[in-house]
């Protein structure tokens, strides 16, 4: 995304929502597929200029909280400090 520029040591992250339908069909609400969901992992979109261990296009598993959500065209992104994430996803 690079219309947007990060500042200090933040991250623009995607974050892959959990799925609202079981693999059986059964459809759930949206609290109760986050709780189902073992990991939450996103994609890096954009870094500000302090962040030295990461890079755009990373997959980073997340913590479920201690983000910013943010709208932007029509999308919902997520803002964290480089410090809150966990770790860097390789494969």
């Amino acid at each position: 995304m690079k219309e947007i520029e990060m500042v200090r040591d933040n991250i623009l992250v995607n974050v892959e929502l959990p799925k609202t339908e079981t693999e059986a069909g059964i459809i759930v609400n949206e609290e109760t597929a986050a709780q189902m969901r073992k990991d939450i992992v996103g994609e890096i979109l954009a870094i500000g200029p302090e962040v030295v261990n990461l890079k755009e296009g990373d997959k980073i598993l997340l913590p479920p909280h201690g983000n910013i959500p943010v709208s932007y065209k029509g999308g919902v992104y997520h803002v964290f400090r480089e410090i809150s994430i966990f770790a860097k996803v390789n494969g």
